[in-house]
């Protein structure tokens, strides 16, 4: 994914956004959300349940959102990437709705990512596209993971057998905030996915030898604000984050959350290397928004989680006179 996006390969993750409503979004309303969207970030996706619906037929919705990528890559000069759904209860459909949004991303086709749901179903699409980024999804995961059921296996135990299957990503509760429901250690699942061996955590000393590497999808009830602490948690920001209300929410627009995403990222790596001597995270974060409008409108977008995490903020950012704005709501 890196390459494809001429990225480094060694650092950085991607601000991304699934399209909201769930239900009732038709194909011109997505294909503006997608656009602005993709203006401050770089990966937004088809949900679950906008795959082939009534409201949003797939051959008149993914016309639409190739019109927004040509559009948006043309008005930055930047590459974007979609994750198209190809959920079917019928393998044969799933393999056909795959094939007809890889025909109409043409030569957009290689940042066009198959979002997939299930064990058998991320086996054949692996098989159907061997060269696609299979983004794989764990819808009804709660169902055997959950706490609450007493039931069947955990959330680790769920990505453990993904990672089996050569899932290439999948969205893990590697932050405290996702909807992956389990009682493992957030951190000690995100090391399963990444790395080659499990050393320094309570995993069994086993070697992946030529599995490859996941991508942890951060998800959830995830906003600008928390991601400081959840990079800190993982130890590195090499994720995909899909922060919906992170972006919409943004009381400037889903551009400015996304722009504000990567900001924050940027932040929080300034503060890991000293940049602000020996300082609080949070105080580096608040230290970094002082010059970065983006960041700060996040503060004021959500302010009852700035004032849990960067207490004293208002002060610090000059903003004690300022009305907070509420979040969007979907």
């Amino acid at each position: 994914m890196w390459r494809i996006l001429d990225k480094g390969a060694s650092n950085g993750g991607l601000a991304a956004g699934a399209m909201k409503p769930k239900l009732g979004m038709q194909p011109k309303p997505f294909r503006g959300a997608s656009y602005a969207l993709w203006q401050g970030g770089i990966y937004t996706k088809t949900e679950k349940s906008q795959g082939n619906q009534a409201f949003g037929q797939m051959n008149e919705g993914i016309p639409e959102v190739v019109m927004a990528m040509r559009a948006c890559v043309q008005a930055t000069g930047v590459r974007k990437m979609f994750s198209g759904n190809n959920y079917a209860d019928d393998p044969n459909e799933m393999i056909a709705r795959g094939k007809y949004i890889l025909s109409q991303f043409g030569p957009f086709c290689k940042t066009c990512v198959s979002l997939v749901a299930g064990y058998a179903a991320r086996g054949s699409a692996q098989h159907t596209f061997p060269k696609q980024f299979l983004h794989y999804h764990r819808a009804g995961q709660a169902s055997t993971s959950s706490p609450q059921t007493q039931r069947g296996y955990s959330a680790f135990v769920h990505t453990k057998i993904s990672q089996v299957s050569s899932t290439i990503s999948i969205h893990a509760d590697t932050s405290s905030f996702g909807k992956t429901q389990g009682e493992s250690p957030d951190k000690v699942i995100a090391v399963m996915l990444q790395d080659d061996a499990g050393e320094n955590t309570c995993l069994y000393y086993q070697e992946w030898e030529s599995m490859k590497q996941n991508v942890p999808i951060i998800a959830g009830s995830m906003t600008v604000l928390r991601l400081p602490a959840v990079f800190q948690n993982l130890g590195h920001s090499n994720v995909i984050l899909t922060a919906v209300g992170g972006f919409f929410g943004h009381k400037d627009g889903p551009a400015s959350g996304a722009i504000a995403c990567r900001q924050i990222e940027e932040a929080w790596k300034a503060w890991r290397s000293g940049q602000y001597g020996n300082v609080s995270l949070s105080d580096g974060v608040v230290e970094f928004a002082k010059t970065h409008e983006e960041i700060k409108g996040a503060f004021l977008t959500f302010p009852k989680e700035a004032d849990e995490i960067y207490p004293g903020w208002k002060e610090k950012l000059g903003c004690t006179g300022v009305a907070s704005v509420p979040a969007a709501s979907f």
